[in-house]
């Protein structure tokens, strides 16, 4: 099922032992909110398109064949300039939608918990 973001949309493909995979869209001149997780770590792959990926306060354009990871407690987010992007994420540990702490967000969303425990 087609998950519809602001910023684009997603699909879980597959979900099993600790294991999530999605598919990401992001629409051109858009990007996910800058946030966190508790309980996962990720990795991103880029499939199509130009895409930035912010990991901290690093900022830098996505190759094809790389991964990039995440680790929980790390704030991160996708940026897409002119031409948006797809990627596949890889997500390790207790994938759970609501594990989401966001730092900034361009559409209203920012989390009202208490960040004091990430890094």
């Amino acid at each position: 099922m087609k998950v519809k973001k602001p910023w684009g949309d997603f699909i879980n493909i597959w979900r099993e032992n600790g294991f999530n995979i999605k598919i990401i869209n992001v629409k051109p001149n858009s990007r996910t909110s800058f946030q966190g997780h508790k309980k996962r770590d990720e990795v991103w792959f880029i499939l199509r398109g130009t895409l930035y990926y912010q990991i901290e306060n690093r900022v830098s354009k996505m190759k094809k064949c790389v991964g990039y990871l995440i680790p929980k407690n790390r704030k991160h987010r996708l940026i897409a300039k002119k031409e948006g992007g797809k990627i596949i994420e890889i997500s390790f540990g207790k994938f759970d939608e609501r594990d989401i702490v966001r730092y900034e967000d361009d559409y209203g969303r920012l989390s009202k918990v208490k960040t004091k425990n990430y890094k």
